[in-house]
């Protein structure tokens, strides 16, 4: 969460913001210790205090934002707002592309995804060691496309999977897995490129790429509710 406070990188209003001075402070603890109070509390005085101000993010999971929506107007001090948005992640790269005014690339939605990834298994069943006959059963396509997401949030390559499967024993099933699921992702990834086409799960990143290219707005500061699963990416 970017401290709303003057002094804890957030400029005071009318003054541009330093973006190399801006500092992230994390609140950690267990559920129900008040890390979304505080958060919807800061967000509340920072609307109170510059209604009219710069663009005001608050990510949290996709399930709550509207809860949060309720949260924040239960206050009667706070009728209504007009700079604040809650976004999930994926909707916080899109609020990105808007704010740049730049097309979003043509993505892969979920279904697509799932129908890519079968007929990959049908292509490839053969080159597989350890998957070579669970490819074929009913579900193995939905599990796989589970993993190769979870590898793709952790920005984990065909190498750094192929690297790991020689570091084991040849005889390890672990081996075998790790080669197999690098194989599959490298024949998917080659598959999109072909085709000019990006994951949906990469959208947060070609946002954050285009973000950096570009001038980026003038924000006043990112609040994270708890809940938010955030990977390394």
């Amino acid at each position: 969460m970017f401290d709303p406070i003057a002094g804890n990188g957030v400029a005071p209003a009318g003054q541009s913001l330093d973006n190399s001075r801006v500092i992230a402070r994390f609140l950690l603890g267990p559920a129900g210790s008040g890390k979304t109070f505080r958060c919807v509390a800061e967000v509340r005085a920072a609307l109170r205090a510059e209604p009219d101000g710069p663009p005001l993010l608050f990510l949290a999971p996709k399930q709550a934002t509207f809860q949060l929506e309720r949260h924040l107007l239960a206050e009667p001090a706070l009728p209504g707002y007009t700079r604040l948005r809650i976004l999930s992640f994926d909707r916080l790269a899109a609020f990105l592309f808007e704010c740049l005014g730049v097309t979003p690339p043509p993505l892969l939605a979920e279904e697509g995804r799932l129908m890519v990834l079968r007929a990959l298994l049908a292509r490839h069943r053969h080159e597989l060691s350890a998957f070579r006959a669970t490819a074929r059963l009913a579900g193995f396509a939905a599990q796989l496309h589970l993993t190769l997401r979870e590898l793709q949030r952790h920005q984990i390559r065909p190498e750094g999977l192929n690297a790991l499967a020689r570091r084991l024993a040849p005889d390890q099933a672990l081996s075998g897995k790790l080669a197999d699921l690098a194989l599959l992702l490298d024949r998917y990834l080659e598959w999109l490129k072909t085709r000019q086409l990006d994951d949906a799960d990469g959208f947060l990143d070609l946002a954050t790429f285009a973000f950096r290219a570009a001038e980026p707005p003038q924000t006043a500061f990112v609040s994270a509710g708890s809940g938010s699963t955030v990977s390394p990416r």
